[in-house]
């Protein structure tokens, strides 16, 4: 009993950083293994959803056990998460109004904010809890699990990957068996990672083919950026409050911009004066909104719109910003885009990674993709934290 007793306390500490990082790769397995709904059931509550959040779930609650026992001192980077306090503060009030507005409330609103909350709460814990040594090591094996999952998913040769990348076409999108909305955010966290740090070349480069391979444009856009910016001396740099404002302005601008030019009754006379399909690069996303307009839909809260859409038409509206536009208004966008920029301007480097992936949910969707945004917050975290490495 005795001898049982020492053994336990000896190796307590090393079991829970195995099993740490044991529970997160299986997280990684099981979500490339259930997004597509193999195991049947709807929504959130089929088998392959409750098996992911389940394990999630056993995720965080490792992470939350280790960090009030140890009571960790918070890293740096830590205080960046403070500040989304007051984005869901306000967000919370105006989806409220909102909803008491219409008399309607959707659980669809609950389940928004714990997309969003989740990635945040996991990948603080993860920062607090774990070494440099341990977030890299687990992010180079969570990169080749990934890739392994994402080459199952698409049932390719290696002959035919070679000929589908050589035969891309960014006019099309969906033209590609490559296409991939379920690895596409996950690949750019990894390419933003391991574009940042100087070692980790042959991660480098697989993560990079991996973004080229999901075929997404502003995603595949955005890691090629990284990967340069990651090379530049200036990736260092601290964002100022200036930048930040005009950073913010001019997102939210292009945001609104947007919005009014693929409206019903804009989009065919605003695409004749710049020359190309607006309807075309959105990939058809604009006839989702036009569905939209053709109802009585009034805003009742945070994920309104998809809870609206999803009892029609069985889609959601896939533009993000578009998205909060509806449901919380110019008001939202603005408290959105400025505070998640904000959490990122420790150095110009994390500053830009947001910044894609904020003019990404401009054009597409994936602000809820809360398995992708735990590697993306893991990784801007990190970056944030350890800018040399150990």
């Amino acid at each position: 009993m005795l001898l049982k007793k020492i053994m336990t306390n000896i190796n307590r500490k090393k079991f829970l950083i195995n099993f740490q990082s044991l529970v997160f790769f299986i997280l990684i397995i099981i979500y490339g293994l259930t997004t597509k709904n193999v195991m049947g059931g709807s929504g959130i509550f089929s088998i392959d959803s409750i098996l992911k959040y389940g394990i999630l779930f056993i995720c965080i609650s490792v992470e939350g056990y280790i960090f009030l026992k140890n009571g960790n001192e918070k890293r740096e980077t830590s205080e960046n998460y403070n500040n989304f306090k007051f984005y869901f503060i306000i967000i919370t009030f105006l989806s409220l109004f909102a909803s008491f507005k219409q008399v309607h409330f959707s659980f669809r609103t609950v389940q928004s904010f714990i997309f969003i909350f989740i990635p945040m709460l996991y990948s603080y814990l993860i920062l607090n809890n774990w070494t440099f040594r341990q977030i890299n090591f687990s992010m180079k094996i969570a990169l080749f699990l990934s890739v392994i999952e994402y080459l199952f998913s698409i049932r390719m040769g290696f002959s035919q990957i070679i000929s589908s990348l050589a035969s891309i076409n960014y006019n099309n999108t969906n033209a590609s068996p490559l296409e991939s909305s379920t690895f596409a955010l996950l690949s750019l966290g990894f390419v933003a990672y391991f574009g940042y740090y100087k070692k980790n070349f042959l991660c480098k480069i697989v993560s990079l083919l991996f973004v080229i391979m999901t075929f997404k444009r502003v995603i595949t856009l955005g890691g090629c950026i990284l990967v340069i910016l990651g090379i530049l001396k200036i990736k260092n740099l601290r964002v100022n409050r200036f930048f930040l404002i005009v950073s913010t302005i001019t997102l939210v601008s292009f945001s609104l911009i947007y919005y009014y030019s693929i409206q019903p009754q804009n989009i065919l006379e605003i695409s004749e004066k710049i020359g190309f399909s607006i309807r075309d690069f959105s990939t058809n996303r604009t006839d989702r909104l036009a569905w939209l307009s053709m109802t009585d839909f009034k805003s009742y809260g945070l994920g309104s719109t998809t809870d609206f859409m999803y009892k029609l038409w069985g889609v959601d509206l896939e533009m993000d910003i578009v998205q909060l536009i509806l449901e919380v208004g110019a008001f939202g966008v603005i408290v959105f885009i400025y505070f998640y920029l904000r959490f990122s301007k420790s150095n110009l480097y994390a500053f830009s990674f947001m910044a894609l992936l904020l003019l990404n949910s401009i054009l597409s969707s994936g602000m809820m993709s809360t398995f992708s945004w735990i590697i993306i917050l893991i990784a801007m975290s990190t970056i944030m934290e350890y800018k040399e490495g150990m």
